[in-house]
């Protein structure tokens, strides 16, 4: 399917234990193999930096460099005059953090690989607060080279905001944007194919059976009531507290 396109612009949106990181770096992998890239970077949250580097490293035999706020300096000592660690360093796990930051972000832009895979995408959408739109603006800047191959990746493609998924396609190609948000009927049937070609999810119980009985644990929710010792009900009120600084629109939340 990605490979199909001119350029990948591909939504990943499967289930969590399906394969995303797998997916997108059979994609990579692919376009590097056949000479259509040289270098690659996976933008992620810091935290997930170490795990794709370890599955691109066992999995596909790409020798990854981290780019990180710890890491940077010591990668940039050992530059030559006018080279970028991105030149140095082809294949690359980048903060999604450090980097989106504006007295780093133009100049990877300018010096961005030609394959870029943004981990957590659904946290780039331009519907949060100032940290978000930084993401947003980066990965916009990203996608304005209509040569550059972008895969997006992400289990919460919808988080039940039609703004923010707009804007989460708009990084594939502008024009999603401004998609209505329901595309069903005959009127909008050119839209939604164009759409498809950009976009898959699956869920766990679409592929349960796909080779034989697919082995994912089942979940049985449940409710329980306890109480907290001192010490926790504390914490709780803390965390609660500090939550209530973080959402801006309380309205019709009771448990505020």
């Amino acid at each position: 399917m990605a490979l199909r396109l001119q350029t990948v612009r591909l939504l990943i949106g499967d289930d969590v234990g399906i394969g995303k990181t797998v997916e997108a770096l059979l994609i990579a992998r692919e376009l590097l193999d056949r000479g259509e890239v040289t270098r690659i970077a996976v933008l992620c949250p810091p935290q997930l930096a170490e795990q794709w580097q370890r599955e691109m490293e066992s999995k596909f035999h790409l020798d990854a460099s981290l780019v990180l706020s710890s890491t940077a300096k010591r990668l940039e000592r050992d530059l030559a005059p006018g080279e970028s660690v991105f030149d140095r360093h082809p294949i690359t796990v980048v903060s999604l953090d450090y980097i989106k930051a504006k007295s780093r972000r133009d100049d990877f832009v300018r010096q961005a690989p030609e394959c870029i895979i943004v981990d957590e995408a659904h946290t780039c959408a331009d519907s949060g607060g100032p940290t978000q739109q930084q993401r947003h603006q980066l990965v916009t800047k990203l996608g304005a080279d209509p040569e550059r191959h972008i895969i997006l990746v992400t289990a919460t493609p919808h988080t039940g905001k039609d703004e923010a998924f707009s804007s989460l396609l708009g990084l594939l190609q502008p024009e999603f944007a401004d998609y209505p948000t329901d595309l069903s009927g005959e009127q909008n049937r050119a839209a939604r194919e164009k759409l498809a070609r950009h976009l898959v999810q699956r869920r766990r119980d679409d592929i349960r059976n796909f080779v034989g009985d697919t082995k994912f644990p089942d979940r049985y929710p449940d409710d329980f009531t306890y109480s907290l010792t001192p010490g926790y009900l504390d914490l709780f009120k803390q965390s609660l507290e500090y939550c209530r600084d973080l959402v801006a629109d309380r309205e019709g939340d009771t448990k505020f």
